[in-house]
């Protein structure tokens, strides 16, 4: 059959015609549909929403000369065998306290304008989040030791219980905030990436990042008592000093410092769309999903001051005798910086031609970007990554 069609005299030019015909008229519909349905697409896109994030890259924290002492606990009971019984109450470090960074949260917004009949996207976008930790502690602790006779001048005055009052008064205040800035000029390459089911828009641009931090905070503790006996010792007999002359340790720590980062520099990004479930026109599922980095060019400061002292209430024979050790630094530094940046996200989002709800995950590093040294300089990476919400709005058309 096939050779007698083929044998015909104009069989093939027929056949052509009819191919060519049938190929103009498929590309006269795609053409049609596509041209109406960029007419219908939005040119400008508005899109606000609020973040959640959690604050990575912590400074060197500044430990009080009897941190240590304070948080540890009971370290020897007194007994009638250690009638010199050291107590210590367990009380709030001071160190927990300073490394209490809190949730940084925030909200954002952009614009975006794509030109009818164009794939050049044009956006402006900016992200702002704050956060404030500020903690307060009283920590008193009543200590005992234990019970003796006591004697004046040889003349028994009654049995009495060494008493004293450890106690740790602390406070702290952190705060940071951040501002992110992007303009960028983006591509649309094309809907059928992937398999038909994803729309990808690469972008190069501009990116300013400013990050801000301060902490202020002090310490005032005693959280120690080492309750001091003279006279000999029986198992029947304690002969005990008045406890208002006790062996202690107290201390006082204050400190006061600000680190900020400003930057600008080009970026990169690549986000994507693919349709899950349904289609855009009647309301679609899709996933979002996408990368960015940069490179910023900028200014790191840091301001740090502080000042610790420390003092051992003790007893040298019968005398009572002060030892004293005290520290201050006041540190000013600030430096050029070159710092990349990396982020990602996913997001879950519903969609329609002109409206889109999403939800999802991001993160964002700068590396190097904060100093975060105590006494001298220390590069420290600050990254925010937490959940978000957003919803956009299409206009035009």
């Amino acid at each position: 059959m096939s050779e007698l069609i083929t044998s015909r005299p104009g069989a093939s030019a027929r056949h052509h015609l009819l191919a060519t015909v049938s190929a103009l008229a498929l590309l006269t519909i795609a053409a049609t549909q596509a041209k109406a349905e960029g007419a219908d697409r939005p040119t400008v896109w508005i899109e606000g929403g609020w973040h959640f994030d959690s604050i990575t890259g912590s400074n060197d924290v500044l430990v009080p000369p009897l941190d240590e002492l304070t948080a540890r606990g009971l370290s020897s009971k007194p007994t009638a065998a250690n009638f010199y019984g050291q107590s210590a109450g367990h009380l709030t470090s001071f160190t927990e306290m300073l490394k209490a960074q809190g949730r940084s949260e925030g909200a954002e917004g952009s614009i975006s304008f794509q030109p009818q009949g164009s794939d050049w996207i044009f956006k402006l976008g900016a992200k702002y989040g704050r956060s404030h930790t500020e903690r307060r502690r009283n920590d008193r602790k009543e200590v005992d030791g234990y019970p003796g006779y006591v004697k004046r001048f040889s003349i028994f005055t009654g049995i009495t219980t060494p008493h004293a009052t450890v106690f740790a008064i602390q406070a702290n205040e952190n705060k940071r905030a951040h501002v992110v800035v992007d303009f960028e000029v983006g591509k649309d390459i094309g809907i059928g990436l992937f398999g038909g089911m994803t729309e990808s828009v690469l972008s190069a641009g501009i990116r300013y990042a400013q990050m801000n931090g301060s902490s202020k905070g002090h310490s005032y503790a005693s959280p120690d008592v080492r309750f001091y006996a003279y006279g000999g010792f029986s198992p029947v007999f304690l002969k005990y000093q008045r406890v208002i002359n006790p062996d202690r340790h107290t201390s006082s720590t204050l400190q006061n410092r600000s680190n900020s980062f400003h930057g600008i520099g080009p970026s990169v990004s690549w986000s994507n769309t693919t349709g899950l479930v349904g289609d855009v026109a009647d309301g679609q599922l899709a996933l979002d999903w996408g990368a960015n980095a940069a490179l910023l060019f900028g200014r790191q400061k840091a301001k740090v001051d502080y000042s610790t002292v420390s003092n051992f209430y003790h007893f040298v024979g019968f005398n009572r005798v002060t030892t004293t050790k005290q520290n201050t630094v006041n540190r000013t530094e600030a430096r050029r910086v070159t710092v990349p940046n990396l982020g990602g996200f996913a997001a879950l989002s519903y969609r329609f031609t002109n409206a889109k709800l999403s939800a999802g995950y991001r993160a964002d590093f700068f590396f190097g970007a904060m100093d975060g040294g105590l006494d001298t300089h220390k590069s420290v990476t600050t990254g925010f990554h937490g959940p978000f919400a957003k919803i956009s709005v299409g206009l035009g058309g």
